[in-house]
C-alpha cells in the first residue's frame, strides 16, 4: 500500500488525466463567459456611439430650419445620378430652396427680412466648412452659396422694382409659389409654373385691351416701364461675362460703421475669364472714424483709395509701418502682412478698391482677423490648453481678451490721432522709380494725357517696385461729361475696370458669344470651318460695377452722365503691353502702305487717310453727344478690319 502511494501504478494516470482535463474545461468556460461579457460590453458601446452620432445628426437636422433640412436631402438625391445630371439636380435643389425662402420671406414681412440674403450667406458657407471635407468640395459648395445670395438678391430687386400696386404680378408670383411646393415632381412642376405665366400674360393683354385712364393708369404704365427697362438691364448684365453688378458682390463683413465686399470669382462668371481667374476684387468702405481690427491674407494685395483719407498700419517681419492715406494713394501689401487702418476723417467716407492675388488656393483667398470670439478668430480657435502655453496666462484670461471684439468698430480722436502718428505721405519720385514700398499717389503724377476733354494717369514698375514684381499697371481715367476714350486695344494685358464716380456707356467688339464658345471641345472643332463672326457689347457703367477688357478686345468708353466719369483700372499683365488706337490722331491705320489701304477698304488711299485724320485729338476725343451731324463722311467696314487684328 505504502509502495503503491509513493509510486501510482499505470492504471492511475487516465484519473490523473481526466482531472487535468475538467480542469481545463472548467478555465475554458471561464474564459469564454469573460470574452462573452467583454463582446457585450463592445456591443453596447458600439450602439451607444451609433445612437449618439444619429442623435448629432438628428440635432444638426433639427437645428435647420426645415428649408434646409429639404435642400440637404435633395442634394443627397443628387449624388445618384452622373456628373452632368447631378449638377442640373442640384441647381433645381437651390431653385426650389430660393422660392420657399422667398415665400418665407413674403409670410413674415419682407421688411423684417431685408438682411437675410446676407445672414443665410454666411450660414451657407460655415455649413459647407462643417460638412465637406475635400478642399474642391468645399469649394464648389461655397461658389453655390455665392450664386445663391446673388440670385436671392436679384429676385428681391426685381420684387421691389414690381411694386406693390400690380395685383397681376402679385398673383402670378402667389401662383408660381404654389407651383413650388410640388417639388416631388419636376415636371408637374414646370407646367403649373408654365400655366401661371400663361394666366399672367393673358391678364396683362386684357389690361393693355381695355386700357387704365386716369393717374392711377398712368402710373401704372410707368412702373411697367420701370420694370422693362430694369429686366432688360439685369438681362444685359447676364448675358454681359465681361461685366459684374452690384448683385455680383457678397458682404465678407459688415458692421454698423463700414463694411467689405467680395466680388464673385471671375470664373464663376465665364471661362473666357480663365486668364484671371487667380484675382479678385474688393472694396472696403469706412465710415467716418471707422476702425478695421487687425487681419492678415494668405494674398498679395493692392489698395487704391478712390475716397477719403485716413491711416493704414502694417506688421511684417516684426517691422511696423504707418501710412496717411489719401485719394489717388497706391499700397502695395504682401501675403502675411497684418494690417489694420482707420478712417481720419469726421464726415468723408473712406473706400479702398482691393486687387487681390491669392498665394495658397488659386482664386481664393481667406481673412484672419486676430480678435473675435472663438472659432471667428485664429487665435481663440486654438484649444485652452495651447493658448495657456503659447501666452504662459490663463484661459479665463484670454478668453476674456478676445469676447465679443468687432471686426470693424468706433474710434475716438485720441486713437484716430494715436494710431497716426509717426506716418509717412504718399510719394512721387521724380526721377522715377520708388525706393520704398511706401503709398505712391497716381493723381500727383504727370498725366499720360490731359486735355479740356479729362486726363489719364497712369503708375506701373518704373514708378513703384511692388507693381514690376506683380506685372501689373495702374491707371486712372477722368472723363468730362460727353466726352469720350478712343477705340483702342491692349496687345497683352487685361484690364479690370472699377468707376469710382459718374456714369458712362461701354461698347466692345468680341468674338460672337454662344454656349458652344463656353462648352469648348468638340463644338468648338465643328465650328473651325465656319466664318468667324463678332458682336457688339454695350453696357451701362456706373459705381457699384466691376468692368473686364481682355487684349485685342477694341472698346470705347462714353461719359454719359451729368458729371465726369471716373473709373480706375488695374491692368494684369502689364509687362511689354501695348495700347493700339484705332481712331483719333495717334490712330494705327495712319501707319498703313497706302497699298495696304486700298486693298483692305476697297477705297483710294487718299479717301481712306480723308477719314482717319478728319479727327484732330486723341486719346481722348468729343463722344457722340457732341459730334457735329451736319457733316457726313463715308462710312469705312471697321468691323471687318477690326476682325484681322482678333
Amino acid at each position: 500500500m505504502h509502495h503503491y502511494a509513493l509510486f501510482p501504478s499505470t492504471n492511475s494516470r487516465p484519473l490523473l488525466t481526466i482531472n487535468q482535463h475538467r480542469l481545463a474545461l472548467s478555465i475554458s468556460s471561464s474564459t469564454m463567459d469573460k470574452l462573452k461579457s467583454l463582446l457585450l460590453f463592445l456591443t453596447i458601446i458600439v450602439l451607444s456611439s451609433s445612437f449618439a452620432l444619429c442623435y448629432q445628426d438628428f440635432d444638426v437636422d433639427n437645428r435647420q430650419d426645415p428649408e434646409q433640412r429639404r435642400l440637404r436631402q435633395c442634394r443627397q438625391e443628387c449624388q445618384q445620378h452622373g456628373q452632368q445630371q447631378r449638377t442640373q439636380c442640384e441647381r433645381r435643389c437651390e431653385e426650389q430652396y430660393r422660392r420657399e425662402r422667398q415665400e418665407q420671406g413674403e409670410a413674415t414681412g419682407r421688411g423684417s427680412n431685408s438682411r437675410d440674403p446676407e445672414q443665410r450667406l454666411q450660414q451657407c458657407r460655415q455649413q459647407c466648412q462643417q460638412q465637406q471635407r475635400g478642399q474642391q468640395q468645399r469649394v464648389q459648395c461655397e461658389h453655390r452659396c455665392e450664386e445663391q445670395y446673388r440670385q436671392e438678391r436679384r429676385e428681391q430687386g426685381r420684387d421691389a422694382a414690381a411694386g406693390s400696386r400690380d395685383p397681376a404680378r402679385r398673383q402670378y408670383e402667389e401662383c408660381r409659389q404654389q407651383c413650388g411646393r410640388q417639388r416631388h415632381d419636376e415636371q408637374q412642376r414646370r407646367q403649373c409654373e408654365s400655366r401661371c405665366e400663361a394666366q399672367y400674360e393673358e391678364e396683362r393683354r386684357e389690361h393693355r385691351r381695355h386700357g387704365n385712364p386716369g393717374r392711377e393708369g398712368q402710373q401704372e404704365q410707368e412702373q411697367e416701364r420701370e420694370r422693362e427697362q430694369q429686366s432688360r438691364k439685369q438681362s444685359e448684365a447676364d448675358n454681359n461675362p465681361y461685366l459684374f453688378d452690384s448683385e455680383s458682390f457678397y458682404e465678407q463683413v459688415r458692421s454698423e460703421h463700414g463694411r467689405v465686399r467680395i466680388l464673385q470669382n471671375f470664373l464663376q462668371k465665364s471661362k473666357l475669364l480663365l486668364g484671371i481667374a487667380n484675382y479678385r476684387v474688393a472694396i472696403a468702405e469706412a465710415k467716418p472714424h471707422a476702425f478695421f481690427a487687425p487681419h492678415h491674407l494668405d494674398a498679395d494685395v493692392i489698395y487704391f483709395v478712390a475716397q477719403g483719407r485716413g491711416a493704414i498700419t502694417t506688421i511684417r517681419h516684426e517691422k511696423k509701418e504707418t501710412h496717411n492715406l489719401q485719394r489717388g494713394d497706391i499700397l502695395y501689401v504682401p501675403a502675411g502682412s497684418i494690417v489694420y487702418f482707420v478712417n481720419k476723417d469726421s464726415n468723408e467716407r473712406l473706400e479702398l478698391i482691393e486687387l487681390i492675388n491669392p498665394v495658397s488656393t488659386p482664386g481664393r483667398f481667406e481673412v484672419f482677423y486676430g480678435t473675435g470670439p472663438r472659432d471667428q478668430s485664429p487665435l481663440s480657435s486654438f484649444s485652452d490648453e495651447i493658448l495657456e502655453a503659447a501666452f504662459n496666462t490663463r484661459s479665463d484670461r484670454l478668453q476674456k481678451l478676445f469676447r465679443n471684439q468687432k471686426k470693424i468698430m468706433q474710434a475716438s480722436e485720441e486713437q484716430i490721432r494715436e494710431l497716426s502718428r509717426q506716418s509717412s505721405e504718399g510719394h512721387q519720385w521724380p526721377f522715377g522709380g520708388s525706393e520704398s514700398e511706401g503709398t505712391f499717389n497716381i493723381l500727383r503724377k504727370r498725366p499720360s494725357h490731359s486735355s479740356r476733354r479729362g486726363q489719364m494717369h497712369e503708375a506701373d514698375g518704373h514708378d513703384y517696385s511692388p507693381l514690376k514684381q506683380l506685372d501689373i499697371r495702374v491707371s486712372y481715367a477722368n472723363l468730362s461729361s460727353g466726352s469720350m476714350i478712343a477705340p483702342f486695344f491692349n496687345t497683352r494685358s487685361i484690364k479690370i475696370a472699377v468707376p469710382v464716380k459718374g456714369e458712362a456707356y461701354f461698347e466692345m467688339v468680341c468674338p460672337h458669344l454662344s454656349e458652344q464658345l463656353e462648352s469648348g471641345g468638340e463644338q468648338q472643332e465643328e465650328e473651325q470651318g465656319r466664318r468667324q463672326s463678332y458682336q457688339k457689347i454695350r453696357s451701362e457703367m456706373s459705381t457699384g460695377k466691376v468692368l473686364v477688357i481682355p487684349p485685342g478686345h477694341p472698346a470705347v468708353t462714353v461719359a454719359s452722365g451729368s458729371e465726369n466719369f471716373e473709373a480706375v483700372c488695374f491692368e494684369i499683365n502689364a509687362e511689354r503691353n501695348e495700347r493700339n488706337f484705332l481712331a483719333g490722331k495717334n490712330n494705327v491705320f495712319n501707319n498703313m502702305d497706302r497699298a495696304a489701304k486700298e486693298l483692305a477698304f476697297g477705297m483710294p488711299a487718299r479717301e481712306v487717310d480723308e477719314v482717319f485724320q478728319e479727327q484732330k485729338e486723341q486719346v481722348i476725343v468729343a463722344g457722340p453727344e457732341e459730334r457735329d451731324h451736319g457733316r457726313r463722311r463715308p462710312v469705312l467696314p471697321m468691323l471687318d478690319f477690326v476682325a484681322a487684328f482678333m
